[in-house]
């Protein structure tokens, strides 16, 4: 994949090793895309590798290829699959900044899409003109996804586009990802963990607070930004006490659903009303343009801000939990559009197609589509320090390298 730039020789080769590497803009997150092969056959080494590449160590990520901030701290590894259902596998990896720390207990709804534009890239799957379909397995929560992504009469992926999102300057091509099937990706159970529309949680402060928790893409838990002492329309300058309510949130759901607090899920979801606001990177958005808004925190890698903007897997959760009667999100959607929902977030909005439908008494999705815009940006050889590798090894657990103290993905080959 990186034929044009020469492996470390002499003393460097002593020194280093290097990874064939793309950078690709994928929604409103750049990831680090790598073939597993290209990684070692000892999967608890993946971790130090992480580490080390996107020098996770400084807060600032100088000595990496980091950007430092939680939507460019992120790597992607995909593999051919040897699934009869799946076209690659693919592992998504948050590191740290300023920590030593990958986690890998979620998925990246916003670089999922481009997952299939290097499946694409890398010969992993045969391109054909018009539309090509990926069929990926997303090893950490263990889930079958779609991603659609529209190519050229060549069957290269296209980037350009009319297609405009929230967060990211200019238009593209729509890459549309079908998370239907992501139910239980957290916990491995049904949509509602509790088996109940809505919870009440006591948060510290606070007092009890009603909730709905669902898992699909990954775990959220929804509740009023009025009842936990927030307005719902916060922005990221607010700083650590406003992010510390969500991780308050995110920790009494953990203790209701018997969950380790080390864990990153349920994602703390407030919600509120529409109304006119000013936008994080400048503008009006007026409350007719949009069905309700969101504010999200409260992950260690998003550290004391909110979301500049919203996940994309939080959205198609929150799309679900909009369309599903008996949630607390579903009394503040007004169904203008039927099929989709339309939400607001500090740099926009985000517009996901849902439909859900009742059976004997269970909620059964049938749609949640997000579209989102990808770009390739570089194509080349990141390079890893093997004394830096061996530090790390020594330092951190076997046991804790690859899975953070949470539960490990089930990673191709394991």
């Amino acid at each position: 994949m990186a034929d044009s730039v020469s492996p470390p020789t002499g003393l460097m080769a002593a020194e280093m090793e290097s990874v064939p590497a793309m950078v690709i803009r994928g929604g409103t997150s750049k990831g680090v895309f790598l073939r597993a092969r290209d990684l070692p056959a000892d999967h608890s080494l993946w971790g130090p590798y992480l580490i080390d590449m996107f020098g996770a160590r400084d807060a600032r990520q100088i000595d990496g290829i980091g950007g430092a901030m939680p939507t460019t701290s992120k790597c992607c590894i995909v593999e051919a699959s040897e699934r009869d259902d799946a076209d690659v596998d693919y592992t998504f990896a948050q590191i740290g900044i300023g920590e030593e720390r990958v986690y890998w207990d979620f998925n990246c709804g916003n670089l999922t899409p481009s997952v299939g534009t290097f499946a694409i890239l890398a010969g992993l799957v045969p391109a054909v003109p018009g539309r090509t379909s990926v069929r990926v397995y997303q090893t950490n929560t263990r889930m079958l996804l779609t991603v659609d992504v529209p190519t050229g009469p060549d069957g290269s992926p296209l980037v350009a586009g009319d297609f405009e999102m929230a967060g990211v300057t200019g238009a593209g091509a729509p890459v549309t990802t079908d998370f239907s099937r992501a139910i239980g990706a957290s916990l491995g159970g049904g949509l509602f963990p509790t088996g109940r529309r809505t919870d009440v949680i006591k948060v510290p402060g606070v007092g009890e607070v009603t909730c709905s928790i669902l898992d699909l893409a990954n775990m959220c838990v929804f509740f009023r930004a009025e009842d936990v002492g927030l307005t719902g329309f916060e922005m990221p300058a607010e700083g650590p006490q406003v992010a510390e309510r969500f991780h308050e949130v995110r920790r009494a759901a953990q203790d209701l659903l018997g969950v380790d607090h080390a864990k990153t899920t349920p994602w703390p979801v407030a919600f509120t009303a529409a109304r006119d606001f000013e936008l994080f990177g400048g503008g009006t958005l007026a409350a007719g343009d949009y069905d309700f808004a969101v504010r999200f925190a409260g992950i260690q890698p998003m550290r004391d801000t909110l979301h500049e903007a919203f996940p994309g897997t939080a959205s198609c959760c929150t799309a679900v939990a909009a369309v599903t009667e008996g949630t607390v999100v579903h009394g503040l959607y007004p169904g203008r559009r039927p099929g989709s929902v339309l939400i607001a977030h500090p740099s926009g909005t985000s517009v996901i197609e849902a439909a859900t439908h009742e059976a004997d008494g269970s909620c059964v999705v049938d749609a949640v589509r997000i579209a989102r815009t990808v770009r390739p940006i570089m194509r080349g050889e990141v390079f890893v320090r093997k004394a830096e590798i061996d530090r790390l090894s020594a330092v951190i657990p076997a046991s804790d390298r690859t899975r953070s103290a949470v539960p490990a993905p089930v990673l191709p080959g394991d």
